[in-house]
């Protein structure tokens, strides 16, 4: 009798993880839908302070401060001001953080920390192309490893490789390998996580139409 009872206590419990972590996912997944029709800045900073509090209420999923620090990111491509969109990507590093302690050696989070970054220089190209580029590229390296299939690290790794091939007026045909690698990446893309990132492709006909134009 006792055993009956034991089991049928385990079952609803597994009942009430399984609905938690279905309502979970479901509210992640709306929003995360919602950074990419985000209409303003004002709508990317309450996706920023939903997913907080969710992965405060979660305590132990990377995901939901990854995508606050993704909201933070696209928030920064829309400020015209130079030193206000470097204070929105020094607070997406801290949210980046939160994801990285709980997350460790996670290709996504060192991919979107050397994006991050490699943003940052263009607030001051002169003084910061030097000084941040060893710490882009040994970011890009490790998400790199960490997945080889990881479409974002090998298309960031090609813009800025890119970047700097042009700066010095050098070749493209490294940095094209891997723009047109993270194509095919992207179109196959799976994951067993539905938080998974899938973002990263926008726009990525500019980058590839460089390689074409350098053939």
């Amino acid at each position: 009798m006792m055993k009956t009872i034991f089991t049928l206590l385990l079952a609803i419990c597994s009942l009430a993880v399984s609905a938690d972590n279905g309502k979970y996912e479901k509210a992640m997944l709306d929003n995360i839908q919602s950074i990419y029709t985000a209409a303003s800045t004002a709508d990317l900073d309450r996706l920023t302070n939903t997913f907080s509090r969710i992965g405060d209420a979660e305590k132990d999923k990377w995901e939901p401060y990854y995508y606050a620090s993704l909201s933070q990111v696209f928030k920064a491509f829309r400020i015209k001001d130079a030193q206000v969109q470097d204070k929105v990507l020094d607070e997406a590093l801290v949210s980046l953080s939160k994801a990285d302690d709980l997350s460790a050696n996670n290709s996504e989070i060192k991919a979107m920390e050397g994006f991050i970054y490699m943003i940052k220089i263009g607030v001051d190209p002169g003084t910061r192309g030097q000084t941040l580029s060893p710490k882009i590229y040994g970011l890009f390296t490790k998400a790199m490893q960490l997945d080889p299939n990881n479409p974002r690290a090998v298309l960031f790794m090609g813009q800025m490789q890119m970047g700097t091939a042009e700066f010095f007026g050098q070749p493209l045909d490294q940095s094209c390998q891997l723009i047109m690698k993270s194509l095919e990446m992207f179109d196959t893309q799976a994951s067993s996580n539905p938080l998974a990132p899938t973002w990263g492709s926008y726009g990525l006909e500019e980058w590839t139409s460089k390689c074409n134009g350098a053939e």
